[in-house]
């Protein structure tokens, strides 16, 4: 029974280690999939002056051709080109503040999840001018539905105020809260007509077939396009990019505090193994057994039942996170917290293989550590007095 509970323990403390690795690369990993592919995309090209205040005026003025010729590089997946400018929206109600993004939506739809998040009516309606799609918080804000007219009043490229009447056509929900309470989308040709800008591009969003690749890609790009400003998505969000840099340091530190609780519960169960065969102890030692085969008996048993424990705790946690891959954890008592920030009420934890080596000799090391000190009280026995001892 004692071996039993020793071997449970190293299986739990292994599939805790390992399951909570998984849980959070998988929560990492989604908010970054999110971010990138509804605001951010993997690289982004702006006028340099353009980040700054968003002033309607600094605009790429060759957006096209540079659109074509990011279409035809093999690493790029889609291109989006945007017009963005701040707005007042109002209804007969209300008035909010809101970043208007002017879009085409075939080049959007490829780039950007938005148009499979909507919750009621279309991703904009074929052949239908000044149509304007908002969050879902945002509607509720201004007190509009479907088919409500709206107004945006903004600064055109000339300086002069101006304003456009627009209908919903639409209204998504994502997991950002605050994303679909501060972002409309508008058509580029309707949008770009009231500001005045023409063809000219404040946007370029860039996916590509590979993540990985947004570093490269963006050097390349800086050398082709000098004077524009190219920065991937670990530059525009680099509270994600922290996130993801500190993953596995943080990590390591919540393993290292299970392995510790592994540990001290190891220590006692040997502990009292030990003492409990006293008597055992002093006929081996009285018959000859030298103290550093002693030690080296109990540091065995110690390793062989943690090496016993390790397979069950990588097959729980193989089914566990499988099953989970395929079906989430349910956070949703905590959704309205977490949309707030943007993160999704449903987690689905992934597992990689090089996370098993390190987890499993990091138990390992546990194991040997824990028999260390069971070890050393064994060694104190004396012969003659162990042998008495019932």
């Amino acid at each position: 029974m004692r071996s039993i509970v020793v071997i449970a323990a190293v299986a739990i403390g292994l599939f805790a280690g390992m399951f909570m690795m998984a849980f959070f690369m998988g929560f990492v990993n989604q908010e970054i999939d999110a971010a990138v592919e509804t605001t951010l995309s993997h690289v982004q090209i702006h006028n340099p002056a353009f980040p700054d205040d968003k002033g309607v005026s600094f605009t790429i003025d060759n957006g096209l051709a540079i659109v074509d010729q990011l279409r035809k590089d093999i690493n790029v997946k889609a291109v989006s080109g945007r017009v963005i400018t701040s707005a007042m929206i109002s209804s007969s109600s209300t008035a909010a503040g809101v970043e208007v993004h002017g879009i085409v939506p075939a080049d959007e739809k490829n780039i950007s999840d938005i148009s499979q998040d909507m919750s009621e009516g279309v991703y904009f309606t074929e052949g239908k001018k000044n149509e304007i799609v908002i969050g879902k918080k945002l509607a509720e804000k201004l007190g509009v539905r479907l088919h409500s007219k709206i107004v945006l009043t903004f600064q055109s490229k000339s300086g002069d105020l101006t304003a456009g009447s627009f209908r919903i056509a639409g209204i998504f929900r994502s997991r950002n809260s605050g994303f679909d309470e501060s972002t409309v989308f508008t058509r580029f040709d309707d949008l770009a007509l009231l500001l005045g800008t023409g063809t000219s591009m404040h946007e370029i969003a860039v996916l590509l077939k590979d993540g990985k690749m947004a570093g490269p890609v963006a050097n390349e790009l800086k050398h082709l396009y000098p004077t524009l400003l190219i920065q991937t998505w670990q530059e525009l969000s680099p509270e994600i990019a922290l996130i993801t840099g500190i993953f596995d340091q943080l990590m390591y530190i919540i393993i290292g505090i299970i392995l510790l609780a592994l540990m001290f519960g190891i220590i006692n169960t040997m502990l009292m193994a030990v003492l409990e065969r006293q008597r055992e102890f002093g006929m081996l030692m009285a018959i000859g057994m030298n103290k550093r085969r002693v030690f080296f008996m109990v540091l065995m048993e110690s390793v062989m039942l943690t090496c016993a424990g390790i397979p069950p705790g990588i097959l729980l946690t193989i089914g566990t996170v499988e099953y989970l891959a395929k079906h989430g954890i349910d956070l949703s008592s905590f959704s309205k917290a977490l949309s707030q920030f943007g993160f999704s009420n449903i987690v689905y934890p992934q597992l990689q293989t090089n996370m098993f080596l390190p987890i499993t000799v990091m138990t390992g090391i546990t194991a040997i550590l824990s028999a260390i000190y069971p070890a050393i009280k064994a060694l104190q026995f004396k012969p003659a007095e162990a042998i008495r001892k019932i």
